[in-house]
């Protein structure tokens, strides 16, 4: 996700809308305030985003060492292993306390500041609006993870495929 910075968002901003996320994402285990939920999609600026948003990391282990140490037998050392990370059709996100959101429009992506798509328990959700702009829902982040290895190498290609599942509904 971005990082831009926040005009008009101020310091008082953010917290009203992190403990108003608190109370969405935490306070009941079934159902979340309507009210809450607008107030934070009227807070958090409306970003353009594209119709097309695709993220990739590529992870490479540099060349491994095994041999004999005296006293010791076998001995097997890794290479350093190397990231790298890259996003397109990405929007402008907000960081609001412990959570890192962007306004699509329709719905409100909201992760929390240490995870993103790529995390081993990746924790982000997803606050869904109806077409005249009421709460519906909430969702949560659940990736199905599909790896491809190449034939005859040690070389393995890794799909992470995301998907919402239902969480929360609105509160009647």
């Amino acid at each position: 996700m971005s990082k831009t910075a926040a005009p008009g968002l101020h310091i008082d901003d953010r917290m009203v809308v992190a403990a108003a996320l608190d109370r969405i994402l935490y306070d009941d285990h079934d159902r979340f305030a309507a009210e809450d939920a607008r107030m934070v999609r009227r807070m958090i600026p409306h970003s353009r985003s594209s119709w097309l948003r695709l993220g990739f990391r590529a992870e490479t282990q540099g060349p491994s060492m095994k041999g004999e140490a005296a006293g010791v037998g076998d001995v097997r050392m890794e290479g350093d292993k190397k990231v790298m990370e890259g996003s397109v059709g990405e929007s402008a996100t907000w960081r609001c306390g412990q959570y890192k959101i962007t306004n699509h429009g329709t719905d409100l992506e909201i992760w929390q500041v240490m995870s993103d798509e790529y995390a081993p328990e990746p924790k982000g959700a997803r606050l869904e609006f109806d077409v005249q702009g009421e709460p519906e829902r909430l969702t949560f982040f659940q990736p199905r993870d599909i790896e491809l290895r190449i034939p005859f190498t040690s070389l393995a290609i890794g799909v992470r495929l995301g998907g919402w599942q239902p969480w929360k509904l609105v509160a009647s």
